[in-house]
């Protein structure tokens, strides 16, 4: 599989939102850090709105989506359970 300018590009916007929201809602927002896996979602869907309906990419992109959610949410629930100890 050849890592073609698209494939980067989608690989990008999958990875940067989720981490910029953790790191911002740690930073100033922590007892809503749990928000973020939901705004994760609706920044895959608004990003990725054209290919979401694609029938081709559809399992792909819900599988890829999931793992993303299930990572931000644990991501998210490990800072405000630390944070609520604290």
């Amino acid at each position: 599989m050849e890592l073609t300018p698209t494939l980067i590009l989608n690989l990008a916007l999958l990875i940067v939102p989720p981490v910029a929201l953790v790191l911002v809602f740690r930073q100033w927002l922590v007892r809503h850090i749990r928000c973020t896996v939901a705004l994760t979602a609706l920044c895959d869907v608004l990003l990725f709105w054209d290919e979401l309906f694609y029938y081709e990419s559809f399992g792909l992109f819900a599988v890829l989506i999931l793992v993303q959610l299930a990572a931000t949410g644990a991501a998210a629930f490990r800072i405000y359970n630390k944070q609520k100890k604290d």
